[in-house]
């Protein structure tokens, strides 16, 4: 599209009972493809083919200001025919309550709904005209468990046809039955949910490299023999060996034309660098009662220990204060750190991420960025940018006008450049995609850093942290594992045991039932015990080994 080709060549048929989970790098064109599918940006070439009875909807990426008066069942009912609206209200009433809304909600206004309401309520203007087809685009970003689970569960059981972009790994293992990666200007398309897909696109690179090579060999040895006949052909005046020489570079230029193609990746490098910090604590709050802006209390923490190196996930559903103990935590950082509320270790140096990246200042250039930021010379920042997937040419392009992968991107980068010790992490994995999020983990824990976090990306919790704390029912709690907040959903709580494999404590009375899950217990720590040491679970490991002793005791 445009200046920059974004695909080429591609074939792609959505059928009837497709669920389709759409993956790439950011910038692939996944949105500009949904553009293309909805209708409203051509293609610069080839062909869009609709059947006559396809209806397709698009999820709205933003409430309407034409809807902020209206009350919610009217915000859904203008969605209909107006010759429709009296005799579909039921219906109307009906999708909101399996969507999680109360009836007295079913009243309220669109401007006083929260960001997960007006989500749903969008998902809902969609499917209310029972579409055949759906688009959406990354419908799960700022989405708290509670309404994630509520939106999986209706996916699973609509009747319609769907494509949705998510970088959301859990969200497309549970609803997706196909998946598609824009990669390389091209498509991958595998009939199976994205972990599967992703196995298979490792296979499938791996035979291309494979043959790469092997034809690389084949052209290196066809070229030295091209060469030998040319020189031969000169020191002989052997018009005959030059002609073959000629035929065998012509040979050669065909192989190349059609040497198996093999992927160049992301281009991008994302990276974390941290210092070391000598305390036992990096930082301790206690006694405290955290309030809103607006006064409103929210929770209580009795005492709150993070020490160096540790990974702790703060979790909670949308509202109940995850940011404001951050917002807490940084302002006394910046402004009063040496204040009774909340106590620093000494070497204390924070690189802090925020989910809405305000921090960025839309009108200075990447350049400008890095100076203001970062301390350095400017050839140590240009190298930088380049190397983290921003190209020389755009240097100065304005923060404003990126892309939010691409502002993800300055932020890490910006941490690199300082190497703090202590990374706070609020919703990270928002705006990256799904390779960036590994690279993520896996530079998280090569760095031993102390990081506190908070992600609605369960996958990413479950490979990073090793300390939980909850807030729920007024309190900030430690708990042994994010499974403890997850099966507070019943849904999500069932899924992932019948998943993993890892029961809740029961009580067991009979020997062969005890006998069994000492045996499955056992099980569960030897394969966490296989593991390496920064991917194990000691929570768990110590949970299991206690579990182990009472029901030993019982036999």
């Amino acid at each position: 599209m445009g200046t920059k080709t974004l695909f080429q060549e591609l074939d792609l048929t959505i059928n009837t009972n497709d669920r389709i989970g759409m993956v790439g790098h950011n910038g692939s064109g996944k949105s500009t493809l949904l553009s293309i599918l909805e209708g409203t940006e051509p293609p610069d070439a080839g062909d869009i083919s609709r059947n006559k009875a396809l209806h397709l909807e698009t999820v709205e990426q933003f409430i309407s200001p034409a809807l902020l008066d209206l009350t919610l069942i009217e915000a859904l009912a203008s969605k209909l025919p107006e010759e429709e609206i009296i005799k579909s209200r039921y219906r109307a009433e009906l999708l909101l309550t399996q969507l999680g809304f109360s009836d007295h909600e079913h009243g309220f206004r669109v401007a006083d709904l929260s960001g997960g309401q007006q989500n749903r309520l969008m998902f809902a203007r969609a499917i209310i005209t029972e579409p055949n087809v759906i688009l959406f685009d990354e419908p799960t970003n700022h989405l708290d468990l509670s309404t994630l689970l509520i939106f999986e569960n209706h996916l699973k059981s609509m009747r319609a046809a769907f494509l949705l972009i998510s970088h959301d790994r859990e969200f497309l293992d549970s609803v997706t039955n196909r998946t598609v990666f824009l990669r390389d200007e091209h498509i991958y398309n595998f009939a199976m949910p994205y972990s599967k897909a992703r196995d298979a696109l490792e296979e499938h690179d791996i035979a291309a490299q494979q043959t790469r090579e092997q034809e690389e060999k084949n052209i290196n040895r066809l070229e030295a023999s091209a060469h030998r006949l040319a020189v031969w052909g000169k020191v002989y005046d052997n018009a005959k060996l030059a002609k073959k020489a000629k035929t065998m570079e012509k040979r050669i230029e065909r192989l190349k034309e059609v040497q198996t193609f093999v992927s160049r990746g992301s281009g991008l490098n994302l990276t974390i660098d941290v210092s070391s910090a000598q305390a036992n604590r990096m930082l301790h709050i206690e006694q405290q009662d955290i309030a809103a802006p607006n006064g409103k209390s929210l929770f209580h923490i009795e005492d709150l220990m993070i020490r160096p190196g540790e990974r702790v996930a703060l979790l909670g559903h949308n509202g109940v204060g995850k940011t404001t103990l951050i917002d807490l935590i940084m302002n006394k950082y910046q402004h009063n750190k040496d204040g009774d509320v909340v106590k620093f270790n000494p070497q204390c140096d924070i690189g802090y991420y925020d989910q809405e990246l305000q921090l960025l200042n839309p009108a200075l250039g990447l350049m400008e960025t890095l100076r203001e930021n970062c301390d350095g010379p400017d050839s140590g920042h240009k190298a930088s940018l380049i190397k983290a997937g921003f190209p020389f040419k755009d240097l100065d392009k304005k923060v404003g006008i990126l892309s939010g992968g691409e502002k993800a991107r300055i932020m890490f980068l910006i941490i690199k450049l300082n190497q703090p010790n202590f990374l706070i992490l609020d919703e990270p994995t928002n705006h990256i995609d799904i390779q960036g999020k590994e690279e993520l983990e896996e530079q998280i824990l090569e760095t031993n850093a102390t990081v506190l976090i908070t992600s609605h990306d369960r996958r990413f919790v479950d490979n990073i942290a090793e300390h939980f704390m909850l807030i729920s029912d007024g309190q900030l709690k430690a708990i042994n594992h994010a499974d403890q907040f997850y099966s507070s959903n019943p849904t999500e709580g069932q899924r992932r045991k019948q998943k993993d494999n890892t029961p809740d404590q029961v009580q067991l009375d009979d020997e062969e039932q005890i006998l069994a899950r000492m045996v499955e217990l056992e099980s569960l720590l030897e394969a966490d015990l296989a593991r390496k040491p920064r991917f194990q679970k000691p929570k768990s490991q110590e949970a299991w080994r206690q579990e182990l002793v009472q029901l030993n005791s019982k036999i």
